[in-house]
């Protein structure tokens, strides 16, 4: 896999499955993040500010650090490109690419967790700690690849998002923190994640930091509209 594409994907939220992205109060999101990833005993910051259009599903995040980076997510393509090196490339993928960090955000803000959309249903739930757990198996033409994934909420937030592969093992676990009320939903300003090995252990971490968000600014969005400059070759890769 190219080392351009391993960046890449390194940015993309940890969760293994699919989602719906649209929440009805929202239309337009802009939110600085920071962000801390360790794996292999390494840590890398990245830094930077997430666009997000909710009627176009598609993301521009701005990374300013380590690197000056321009990533543009829409359905089954991924455009990167770095300003300064005038270089660019486009990533088709066979199936959707999730959109990168936002979807932390845009799944706390409803109560299914967009699950019900991508064919999930809910086998039980029960509380414990005033915490309300609900267990959601996968569909039955998917049972040999996605396990059941489980959702902890209290006080109508969405906390904790634990996911199983089919043998029951814990494969991701996420934990969201600091909400800010934001319009009808609460939104996690720190996001803590792991992603787990079959003896348990923990192959990757991330901590996620939102800040000054900014939703359905009236004002128009250049970034939001984003394109790769004309006079920019761009490469083109399928994966």
């Amino acid at each position: 896999m190219p080392k351009i594409l391993q960046f890449a994907i390194a940015l993309l939220f940890i969760l293994l499955f699919t989602h719906v992205l649209y929440a009805a109060p929202l239309k337009t999101l802009s939110l600085d993040f920071t962000r801390e990833l360790t794996e292999d005993n390494k840590t890398e910051h990245i830094a930077g500010t997430l666009h997000y259009d909710v009627k176009a599903a598609r993301v521009v995040v701005e990374v300013t650090q380590p690197l000056k980076q321009i990533m543009v997510v829409k359905d089954k393509t991924l455009e990167i490109y770095y300003p300064i090196e005038k270089q660019a490339f486009r990533f088709i993928s066979k199936g959707r690419i999730p959109l990168p960090f936002v979807e932390s955000i845009i799944q706390s803000t409803q109560a299914e967790y967009g699950l019900t959309a991508v064919g999930y249903s809910l086998e039980k739930h029960d509380i414990v700690d005033k915490v309300l757990y609900s267990y959601w198996t996968p569909p039955e033409k998917a049972k040999e690849k996605l396990g059941t994934v489980i959702l902890g909420m209290r006080d109508d937030r969405l906390i904790s998002a634990e996911v199983k592969n089919p043998k029951g093992h814990i494969i991701a676990r996420s934990h969201y923190q600091d909400h800010s009320r934001i319009g009808i939903n609460y939104i996690p300003m720190k996001v803590i994640s792991s992603a787990y090995g079959p003896k348990s252990e923990v192959l990757q971490s991330e901590h996620i930091l939102y800040s000054n968000p900014q939703v359905n600014v009236d004002s128009p969005n250049p970034m939001l509209n984003f394109t790769i400059p004309e006079s920019v070759e761009v490469k083109e890769i399928k994966w």
